[in-house]
């Protein structure tokens, strides 16, 4: 299959509105787990089983979506519409979603809340698996680290900025009363977000597509040789899988570890102001941390990005005021931002050519298998504090630190020259490319 030459130039800006969507859903996605879902469960639970509770909405919620993005990258990769590929899966999963999100808002019991919360997993991943191929689908392998770079700031901004936008609505529960009104205020702003995200990341694809050109027809750019595939890409699954471990148990039972440790009397509305800060710092790292793996590679950005979450994570133990568990995290943001950003683009390295979405939801297995371990930790950490207060959560951070330096040392072996050398072959210049391989490139298509 010969290589398409891919005339669009992306601009930082087109990185954007093609990343769009994932500011949308993720903001979605993060602002209902993070501090919708837990103060829900803090109606319908009893108070010494809330973080069981909550990790089998979050364990049963991942894993229908882990299975939903496999199957539904499979369609989208054998689709052929006046819509291309993937905008009928964005905008299907945008109107399913909006349905979920409504439906979160009408639940008053736990049975019903689970119902609710497995149709809006399964909604989100009809759109998010297919969104997930659209750096493969469309970039440049020399750009892939700053493609992947946006789309994790793009992800990270919608996540912050609704976490804390929903903190804080939903702290005004405690302060100004009526309940229902902060709660529906969040939800619609939530979905119309959504369906502007999802217009916008929908005509950026389409014009995309449409700068695609190929000899041969299809879509494949380049291909690493079979017996690189494989074992590499094992490596690189289990290192993301043992990382999102840490990265989600915070994220997870952070806001009962305010109320319970920290001793916050709104914990919800703390949680919105401190991932505001901490966010920043994300925000502000995953587009030099994406650029930087373009020219040394991803492996050491990675490396150094799970070290710093690390000895962030073994600093937070140490943490006893709300302003040293706000200097840490802001730490620990910056480190995970350079994890993600640099991994992201690792990931659609070893892309599998002609299959993206369905290869994109075998990765999204792994990041719901480490999202899931995390969740699944609730009842571990319900036994343990019942045992000591606060025990449990010290336990949490403990094996998050150990994750994320396991995670690290899974990418060892993982030959991030041979990547480089395939790329090359292929007429894509790969991440430590420079001008003279671009040059390359065109003597080589000409």
């Amino acid at each position: 299959m010969t290589s398409p030459h891919i005339v669009r130039q992306w601009s930082a800006l087109g990185f954007l509105r093609l990343s769009a969507f994932g500011f949308g859903i993720t903001g979605l996605f993060l602002a209902l787990d993070t501090v919708i879902l837990p103060v829900l469960v803090l109606e319908v639970a009893p108070e010494h089983l809330k973080n069981t509770y909550l990790g089998v909405l979050g364990f049963s919620g991942l894993a229908m979506a882990a299975l939903a993005q496999v199957v539904v990258g499979g369609f989208s990769d054998h689709t052929h519409s006046r819509w291309g590929r993937r905008v009928p899966y964005l905008m299907s999963g945008c109107i399913l979603a909006c349905l979920g999100v409504v439906s979160i808002g009408l639940t008053r019991d736990y049975v019903a809340l689970l119902g609710a919360w497995l149709f809006l997993q399964m909604a989100i991943s009809v759109g998010y698996g297919p969104y997930q191929a659209l750096i493969r689908d469309l970039v440049p392998a020399r750009r892939i680290g700053v493609a992947s770079s946006l789309k994790v700031l793009s992800e990270a901004s919608g996540g912050i900025g609704f976490i804390a936008i929903s903190g804080t609505f939903l702290g005004y529960q405690a302060t100004r009363g009526n309940p229902d009104l902060w709660l529906w205020a969040t939800l619609v702003l939530l979905a119309g977000t959504l369906v502007i995200t999802t217009a916008i990341t929908s005509a950026a694809v389409r014009g995309g597509e449409k700068a695609v050109e190929t000899r041969e027809g299809g879509w494949p750019r380049w291909q690493p040789p079979g017996s690189l595939k494989l074992p590499q890409i094992s490596w690189l699954l289990v290192s993301r899988m043992l990382m999102i471990t840490a990265v989600t148990s915070f994220q997870t039972y952070g806001l009962f570890f305010l109320r319970d440790v920290v001793g916050l009397e709104n914990p919800a509305q703390a949680l919105g102001h401190m991932v505001l800060a901490v966010g920043a710092a994300l925000v502000l790292i995953v587009y030099p941390a994406g650029w930087l793996s373009d020219r040394i590679g991803r492996k050491p950005v990675v490396m150094a990005g799970a070290l710093g979450a690390a000895l962030s994570t073994a600093g937070m133990l140490a943490a006893d005021t709300t302003t040293q568990v706000l200097i840490i995290g802001t730490i620990m943001g910056a480190s995970v931002g350079a994890l993600l950003s640099a991994g992201w683009a690792l990931v659609n390295d070893l892309g599998t050519t002609g299959h993206e979405a369905q290869y994109m939801g075998v990765v999204a297995l792994s990041t719901a298998g480490g999202a899931l371990l995390a969740k699944a930790l609730g009842p571990v950490v319900d036994l343990l504090n019942h045992a000591a207060p606060g025990s449990g959560y010290t336990a949490l951070l403990i094996g998050c630190g150990v994750s994320l330096l396991l995670g690290s040392a899974m990418l060892i072996p993982l030959d991030t020259h041979r990547i480089l050398r395939d790329l090359r072959s292929a007429g894509e210049p790969g991440p430590e490319a420079g001008p003279a391989a671009s040059e390359a490139t065109k003597d080589a298509r000409s």
